[in-house]
């Protein structure tokens, strides 16, 4: 046999045997392996949805992101990232500068953290008048820096000012605050804690826990007529005349203060003078009543 006939033949023979082979892997293996990642892909596809769905979604992600942000960014507390005694101290006295009529203690109690993130327990005890504490509780609670209050123990105390002639009503308070602060660094600050002088926030006039009726009386600084210890001696139109506990002559017309209230009605028809008394929070009517034995009229009050 020629030589080129046998080596037609043996290539001929290898170019059987290749393609063979070839056409086994595709049909045997290579077609089920297509099958199966097409199956994958399918499966793929419907976890992660349509990829237009997918890309609004994204956008709409960080469009959301950007507005927390830029609310956070613009926010007006801070959230320091080390909390102190010392700057606490700082930052309540600089409130307290803006109540000048309390007197506040303050007392470290623990320090709870939690990854980075935590707050320090104080224990606040004071009092004061209505609208210093109100006013202390606004810098709290709405001021420049994150702080909580929490257990309220308020109460109202009342005593009697001699120099004034009147009863004062104050707060007396027991509170515990909770300073917030973070090392994290979605939560850093990259600006200072506003000033305290610079916060403004609604007055607040009505005090809740100011009782309407006390147990003291004030005392007669000022020296009035006590209608209760006196003598009406003569009365005509819009006057009459009384003798005090000091058994001096008064003249009084309607509208006259005296202690514990005011001069009410003048009644000449009744012989008749009408007081109306606040005592601790009670209104009283107290009427004097001119009798024809009563003549004298001792040294006149100057």
């Amino acid at each position: 046999m020629p030589y080129a006939v046998r080596n037609s033949i043996v290539l001929a023979v290898l170019l059987l045997l290749v393609g063979g082979g070839g056409a086994a892997y595709i049909f045997f293996y290579q077609e089920t392996r297509i099958e199966e990642l097409l199956e994958e892909r399918a499966v793929i596809q419907q976890q992660l949805g349509d990829a237009d769905d997918l890309f609004e979604r994204l956008v709409s992600v960080q469009e959301r992101v950007e507005l927390l942000n830029a609310s956070w960014r613009q926010r007006p507390r801070t959230l320091v990232t080390e909390e102190t005694a010392s700057n606490t101290n700082v930052y309540l006295n600089a409130i307290l500068a803006q109540s000048p009529e309390l007197d506040l203690n303050v007392f470290t109690q623990e320090q709870v953290e939690q990854n980075g993130c935590g707050y320090t327990r104080y224990h606040l005890a004071g009092q004061g008048t209505f609208e210093s504490f109100i006013r202390l509780v606004q810098f709290l609670e709405f001021g420049p820096r994150l702080m909580k209050l929490r257990n309220f123990d308020v109460r109202e105390v009342h005593a009697v000012d001699d120099q004034r002639g009147r009863i004062t009503h104050t707060v007396q308070f027991d509170i515990d605050l909770l300073a917030y602060y973070s090392d994290q660094e979605p939560f850093a600050d990259d600006f200072e804690t506003p000033a305290v002088a610079q916060t403004r926030f609604a007055s607040i006039t009505h005090d809740p826990f100011r009782s309407l009726v006390v147990p003291e009386i004030p005392p007669n600084t000022f020296d009035l007529p006590n209608v209760e210890k006196s003598t009406l001696l003569a009365i005509m139109k819009g006057r009459a005349f009384i003798s005090d506990q000091k058994n001096q002559l008064i003249m009084l017309s309607e509208g006259d203060e005296v202690y514990l209230g005011y001069v009410s009605s003048i009644m000449p028809e009744r012989r008749q003078v009408m007081f109306m008394l606040n005592k601790g929070g009670i209104i009283e009517r107290y009427i004097l009543t001119l009798r024809f034995e009563n003549q004298f009229l001792g040294s006149k009050r100057k």
